[in-house]
């Protein structure tokens, strides 16, 4: 998807509706979504091929031109006709958002995308290392059987698969080796209200039984993140952030970041650490932002 990001400034209330006027400045755009996700990895330096679905439109074209740009290969970004590219437009002042206005279509890819993507996959993954599955919820990742051939396909192959899941079902990504939900996603899958430390561990416990996955990651935001493991129970992992400005796109950063520890040989505790340091870097930012290796190597090095 695109971020587009509406910029200006206000000074006055609207006569005609109790609302800001927005004097309009500039536009960006910043690879979102799955994109995001893209762009954080080859930010750090590892070869990336991006998967999914986007329109020839002038947002989906802009989309791919940005990712080539960074290196990042885009033959496997689909067109699906009559789907046109998923769209979060900000409308912000310096500093703060007055409004997201969201273009997209949710219901299920085709039946013919899911198989072409499947078979791209196949074709590429002798040469894979890992393959992290961004759901947005926006499509590409509903029909279960789609999630359960990726899956398989990877398992099969030796190949690391990691998830980014706002979905609430907990079973939707089993067989995966890291599943990360965030803390509300966690509380909505589980319908468990995280209000003390026994709700969180009884939350994520049942989410890893439920789920199947390997490992589970629970990013919490200003608390951190807690891993919850069949093998070392519970661990939790302070937050690293130095300042916050906006935490747009901080889980795309942890599950990328982890992603590439466990690549490179790393313990998933020291992957976890990893990625604390890049979201304490990237909701440094203001809006969707990716962390460099020479900005995280300085990271560490400072401490």
């Amino acid at each position: 998807m695109v971020d587009e990001y509406i910029i200006g400034s206000v000074s006055r209330i609207s006569p005609e509706a109790p609302v800001a006027v927005l004097n309009f400045e500039e536009k960006q755009r910043r690879a979102g979504g799955a994109a995001n996700v893209a762009a954080n990895v080859r930010s750090l330096g590892a070869s990336v091929i991006a998967c999914g679905i986007a329109s020839q439109d002038d947002c989906g074209t802009w989309l791919r031109e940005s990712l080539e740009s960074a290196g990042i290969i885009t033959d496997g970004i689909l067109v699906e006709e009559g789907r046109a590219t998923a769209v979060k437009t900000r409308f912000t002042t310096r500093g703060q958002q007055l409004l997201r206005v969201d273009s997209e279509k949710d219901d299920c890819i085709l039946a013919g995308s899911q198989d072409t993507l499947l078979d791209f996959v196949r074709k590429r993954i002798q040469g894979l290392d890992a393959v992290i599955l961004s759901d947005y919820r926006k499509g590409l990742l509903s029909d279960p059987g789609f999630i359960s051939s990726l899956i398989s396909l990877c398992k099969d192959s030796g190949v690391l698969v990691t998830v980014d899941s706002k979905s609430r079902n907990m079973g939707k990504f089993r067989g995966a080796d890291i599943i990360k939900p965030n803390k509300k996603e966690l509380e909505d899958a589980t319908g468990i209200k995280i209000r003390d430390d026994d709700s969180l561990s009884r939350a994520g416990f049942l989410y890893l039984e439920q789920s199947g996955a390997g490992d589970l990651v629970v990013t919490r935001g200003e608390n951190g993140i807690s891993l919850f493991s069949r093998e070392h129970g519970r661990e939790d992992f302070a937050s690293q952030a130095l300042q916050v400005f906006d935490v747009t796109g901080a889980g795309d950063t942890v599950i990328s970041t982890v992603t590439l520890g466990m690549c490179s040989g790393l313990s998933i505790q020291d992957s976890i650490r990893l990625a604390n340091l890049a979201a304490g870097i990237v909701v440094g930012k203001t809006g969707t932002a990716s962390v460099t290796a020479g900005e995280l190597a300085g990271r560490i090095h400072a401490l």
